[in-house]
């Protein structure tokens, strides 16, 4: 059985020659999904596999969720790391007043030993208090006996990298490309056993308030860069909007198109330009698909107005 320590007390996916490994959930079935690079705490095809949702994305339009059943406890394997830098970056959206939670592990081949958790990530959940009471907004980083936290916004996609030092078993905090400096180093385990050792991050149903998608996965040697954020040339924000949304494009805006559910287009825009923003506030709200062609590159993005 999986633990969540108290700190008080204590797709698409591909691997390359440099050993990256990038996980979009594009080419898989939708629903539970176990496989390729995803298991599950129990190792067996069951009820704990990640769920492949079509509800939210960050980029295309499938991800991975976690839901509330205090159930799922999916992990994604990266093959034991014992020696130089590693950075684990990932795409996050939590539901208005919901949380989630990640760890990484140590050793895949010691789950449930005490000491194999590195870190844990609490996402609107506060570890400091008996019970983990709910903080929404609020994202902690349990590591080495301290609860490093920041604030996020709700219903928004925001990224979270880490990069790993194996070497000095001490590791960096990056949110949306920029480090955060908490005055100390982070350290990465703290138990002599495992340290230096880097082999899966597991996400596991924490609480009945869980409610969490992951998406444009990306686990590679080296350190983080700004550039390591994404590989698309075409963002969009926020993905829930009651008035703007927001499309930045790295070549120039020549359509952008909205359909309803039915496939039915009710707005279309041509920038000309490579920042845009679409006024969705005479829409109804609902879920819709804005298509955006810029240069070479087509997007796909589902929204919701509320």
């Amino acid at each position: 059985m999986r633990k969540i320590y108290l700190l008080a007390t204590a797709l698409a996916f591909s691997l390359s020659a440099n050993a990256q490994l990038t996980d979009g959930f594009e080419d898989y079935p939708l629903g539970s999904y176990f496989g390729g690079h995803w298991t599950n705490w129990s190792m067996v095809d069951n009820n704990e596999n990640i769920i492949v949702s079509a509800d939210q994305a960050s980029e295309g339009t499938q991800s991975g969720f976690i839901g509330n059943d205090e159930i799922q406890d999916a992990i994604l394997m990266v093959g034991m790391k014992t020696s130089g830098k590693w950075t684990y970056s990932m795409d996050i959206f939590i539901d208005f007043g919901s949380s989630g939670y990640f760890n990484a592990q140590h050793d895949l081949a010691q789950l449930g030993a005490t000491g194999n958790w590195a870190y844990q990530a609490y996402i609107g959940l506060d570890p400091t208090v008996a019970g983990n009471p709910p903080v929404p907004g609020t994202f902690y980083l349990a590591a080495g006996g301290v609860a490093y936290n920041f604030n996020y916004v709700e219903e928004e996609w925001f990224n979270v990298a880490l990069e790993h030092d194996l070497d000095t078993n001490t590791m960096k905090l990056f949110v949306d490309g920029v480090e955060l400096d908490f005055g100390q180093t982070i350290p990465f385990g703290d138990d002599p056993n495992f340290q230096g050792k880097l082999d899966g991050f597991d996400y596991f149903s924490a609480a009945p308030t869980n409610f969490m998608y992951i998406d444009n996965i990306k686990f590679y040697a080296g350190e983080m860069g700004v550039s390591d954020l994404t590989s698309a040339s075409i963002s969009v924000y926020p993905t829930v909007a009651k008035d703007v949304v927001n499309v930045t494009a790295k070549s120039n805006i020549s359509n952008i198109a909205v359909y309803n559910t039915a496939g039915q287009q009710v707005m279309k825009v041509n920038p000309n330009g490579m920042n845009a923003q679409i006024n969705v506030n005479s829409l109804p709200a609902g879920v819709y698909m804005v298509k955006i062609q810029s240069g070479k590159e087509t997007l796909t993005k589902k929204i919701v107005v509320k």
